[in-house]
């Protein structure tokens, strides 16, 4: 009887778990699954994301405890977004008193993404007047429907995705697409439509060369000077001068070639009487319009060199006075005083050679017209070293304050004071690597009163390709740039302008003071140059 009870129970637990059995689609057996996984859509379109449920046999939510395959890939989550259109699988697991147990596999299907918003693109967003607009417009999904689109100017419709503009100014275009009985609509994009642009090259990588040694001999481009190894100058052409508005900008660029430190760098603008060739002896005037920082360069390493930009409107006035321009040629100069014998040793290709730097300047103006009105120059102070050991350098020994005084030879309106500082001294404790208060009066009113510095100098790491202290292997903080820095290898040095309104023709003065400079072991200085320019009443 035991026996005949252990053949029948046998006999019903097979029964049961071939019951538990069920065919896949490929024909072969599986176990039921004990958990049941379901998706809230069968199909969806590319972009949107799929929901995953399961459920237990005892109808026990554990949605939020099971893993997730889709083909056989883990997700993180219940829901999953499709990077791509398709067919998909799923399948769920589910750990339950140490067993871990399987879900059905679901398929769904991934389908093209739907339609259901449009952007505008512009070839270029800033054209100059005479050229054209062109525009695309793209989907979400990324159907082009740049032929099929209707596009707006300012609120007008227009016939193609071309626009070419007759005036100069900013403009906002939109485009509209009629899709599936829905009008789609892009966002606003601005355009800006400026003059047209012209640019004068002055210098074309003149090579300069070591400034202790004996001027070179080498040959220079035609029309350039060589004045010393570390200066070269050119004469303004008519029409170059002719061709400058007042909007007008000057561009440096300096390339490396066997001097890898900072060195300082300008541009002068020598005043000749007209006609004449150039020598130092014959220049009238000799301002600085410009000045610079070389970074720390290795010619081996890319980026090879390094730009500068300057706004000089005010210049074109001048270069188009006609008082000024017929009593003066305009001699431009390029400086930049290098030194070579640290590179001979550290740089590559090097060894014996004493050439130092590229430079590369242009004036690019745009045509814009304007009304011109006569104009003075007073210039005031060239590069002169202001320090508080010096007599030619302060007014009063220990004290860093010196005043210039000057006439002005005519009554000025619309007069402004242009003015170039920077502090040097890289010995220990130099004035370079201290921030220090600058004051600045004329005719014993203030002006101004500021530090310079005060940015990050993270912009220009890039340039200097040569290992440096400043920089260092890390980059730093903006404020532990500010804590210190100048000035930074690679950057301008600023043009600061002040406004003076009407200036009388007579006796003025110009003075600055720097009451906590240091100057230690009567080292350093600070180079200032300063000109007045103004209206002629």
């Amino acid at each position: 009887m035991k026996q005949y009870s252990k053949l029948l129970l046998a006999s019903l637990l097979a029964v049961f778990f071939i019951t538990l059995s069920c065919s896949d689609d490929d024909g072969t057996k599986s176990e039921s699954p004990a958990i049941t996984l379901s998706t809230n859509a069968e199909s969806i379109p590319l972009g949107e994301s799929i929901t995953f449920e399961v459920m237990t046999h005892e109808n026990q939510n554990v949605t939020g405890n099971a893993t997730y395959l889709v083909n056989n890939t883990i997700l993180q989550s219940n829901v999953f977004t499709p990077e791509a259109e398709g067919q998909y699988t799923a399948r769920a697991t589910f750990a339950l008193n140490g067993s871990n147990l399987t879900s059905n596999t679901v398929t769904f299907a991934v389908t093209e993404m739907l339609l259901t918003s449009i952007e505008i693109s512009a070839a270029s967003e800033i054209i100059e007047i005479g050229d054209t607009f062109s525009f695309i417009v793209t989907g979400n999904n990324g159907l082009d429907v740049t032929s099929e689109a209707t596009y707006y100017i300012n609120g007008e419709e227009i016939s193609f995705n071309e626009y070419t503009p007759e005036e100069i100014g900013t403009y906002e275009v939109k485009a509209t697409y009629m899709h599936e009985g829905a009008l789609l609509e892009t966002d606003l994009l601005t355009l800006e439509v400026t003059y047209q642009s012209t640019e004068v090259t002055v210098f074309d990588e003149v090579v300069f060369y070591d400034g202790y040694q004996g001027t070179v001999s080498e040959p220079v481009p035609a029309g350039v000077i060589r004045k010393s190894n570390a200066s070269n100058v050119t004469k303004l052409s008519a029409e170059a001068i002719e061709s400058f508005s007042d909007e007008l900008s000057m561009q440096v660029t300096i390339g490396a070639l066997c001097d890898n430190y900072d060195r300082i760098g300008g541009v002068y603008l020598n005043l000749v009487p007209s006609g004449s060739e150039f020598s130092t002896d014959i220049v009238e005037e000799r301002i600085e319009i410009g000045r610079f920082i070389t970074p720390f360069m290795n010619k081996n390493y890319q980026p090879t060199e390094v730009p500068y930009e300057f706004e000089v409107g005010n210049l074109a006035l001048l270069f188009n006075d006609p008082v000024i321009s017929s009593t003066y040629d305009f001699w431009i100069e390029l400086y930049v005083f290098g030194v070579s014998s640290a590179a001979q040793k550290e740089v590559s290709g090097c060894a014996g050679r004493i050439d130092t730097f590229l430079g590369t300047l242009k004036f690019i103006s745009s045509d814009k017209t304007y009304e011109h009105v006569a104009q003075h120059l007073e210039p005031i102070a060239s590069s002169a070293r202001v320090n508080n050991y010096n007599s030619n350098g302060t007014d009063v020994i220990g004290e860093t304050t010196k005043t210039f005084t000057f006439d002005v030879e005519a009554n000025l309106s619309n007069a402004k004071i242009h003015l170039i500082t920077s502090n040097h001294g890289a010995n220990s404790g130099g004035e370079e690597y201290v921030r220090r208060e600058h004051f600045i009066y004329f005719d014993n009113t203030q002006l101004d009163m500021y530090k310079p510095g005060g940015k990050s100098c993270e912009p220009y790491r890039e340039y200097n390709t040569q290992g440096n202290g400043i920089y260092g292997s890390s980059p730093r903080t903006e404020a532990q740039w500010i804590s210190w820095n100048n000035w930074c290898p690679g950057d301008v040095i600023p043009i600061r302008s002040y406004e003076l309104g009407e200036v009388s023709q007579g006796t003025h003065s110009f003075k600055i003071e720097v009451p906590d400079a240091e100057f230690v072991d009567g080292k350093g200085y600070i180079p200032v140059s300063v000109y007045i320019q103004g209206d002629i009443n």
